[in-house]
């Protein structure tokens, strides 16, 4: 298994609902950007593709739009 800090096994801890924080690590977002934490997926995959939610729903504050980003991107402020 990695050990690098920005990984996911599907066991990483996803952000609490209703959580306020930035989207890091990634190209297409700007980090400064924040959003809150609103929804999970009922399903990321079917089996044996996926074990478990690994991805959640974000609104960004600044223009109210929503995307779906995995846990291991978001920082809580």
């Amino acid at each position: 298994m990695l050990k690098g800090q920005r990984q996911n096994f599907h066991h990483s801890k996803l952000p609490k609902p209703g959580a306020v924080g930035n989207i890091v690590g990634l190209s297409t977002v700007n980090p400064r950007r924040k959003c809150i934490v609103v929804a999970y997926p009922l399903c990321d995959n079917v089996r044996p593709y996926s074990i478990g939610i690994h991805t959640c729903w974000v609104r960004f504050l600044d223009n109210g739009s929503f995307q779906r980003f995995s846990g291991i991107w978001f920082e809580e402020a």
